[in-house]
């Protein structure tokens, strides 16, 4: 009888990590560029010699395009089709399509976390001014000529990135390709793929099955008492 147990401990374990999952959704449903994550359950044997799998909660992302929403801040980048910002992050860089910018005071264009965005062949994008706009192709323009041009990066399987905080993520090496023809919306910022009622469908289905967990525990326990009282009947 022990597998009850151990059934619906990984049924309640489930359970709880898919409302952990909604609920960390629902806690940037107005993060601009997060991608949804989507908790599902797979079989997981517990050791090579254990016939009976039992459930486990996998996530991946949903790195659909999210909606893009005027701000008329120049500075605001949306990313419209395939691709990620490459921005540096101290000594490290990562991608998002997290598209809200300002400029900084030494002329680069960084992130709400102060990350700074990459221009085309490496290097911190800098700026003179307040007058610098971005073209559609990611180019760059200052007084009237082109300074510099913005690239975007796509990984051959974006599941295989490792997330670094909300919105951004990191890639091993060869993991990323530069996107050709990108498309960069001026004025925009790339919402959220979050909805409120895929959640709270998320959250009662995650409820229900803990509840058949908890059923689970109280039929063991029915049968253990059962069980106690028939051998004490015998004696």
């Amino acid at each position: 009888m022990s597998g009850l147990v151990d059934a619906a401990t990984a049924i309640l374990s489930a359970s709880e990590r898919k409302l952990e999952v909604a609920a960390h959704n629902v806690a940037n449903v107005s993060t601009p560029g997060f991608k949804r994550q989507i908790g599902f359950s797979q079989l997981l044997q517990a050791s090579p010699n254990d016939v009976r799998p039992l459930p486990e909660v996998a996530v991946r992302r949903n790195f659909a395009q999210g909606k893009l929403t005027e701000t008329r801040n120049p500075f605001d980048l949306a990313i419209s089709g395939d691709g990620f910002f490459q921005l540096r992050a101290g000594d490290r860089l990562v991608y998002s399509r997290q598209g809200q910018f300002k400029l900084a005071a030494d002329g680069t264009l960084v992130s709400p976390q102060g990350y700074v965005l990459q221009q085309q062949g490496g290097g911190d994008l800098v700026l003179d001014g307040q007058a610098a706009t971005v073209q559609q192709d990611g180019t760059v323009i200052e007084a009237g000529r082109p300074v510099a041009r913005i690239e975007l990066f796509a990984a051959e399987d974006p599941q295989a990135l490792t997330p670094v905080g909300e919105s951004y993520f990191s890639a091993g090496a060869g993991a990323i390709d530069i996107v050709g023809g990108p498309v960069i919306r001026k004025g925009m910022v790339e919402s959220s793929t979050v909805a409120m009622g895929d959640e709270m469908v998320a959250m009662m289905t995650a409820l229900r099955q803990s509840e058949g967990g908890a059923r689970l525990v109280q039929v063991y326990d029915d049968l253990i008492g059962r069980a106690i009282s028939s051998l004490g009947q015998t004696r």
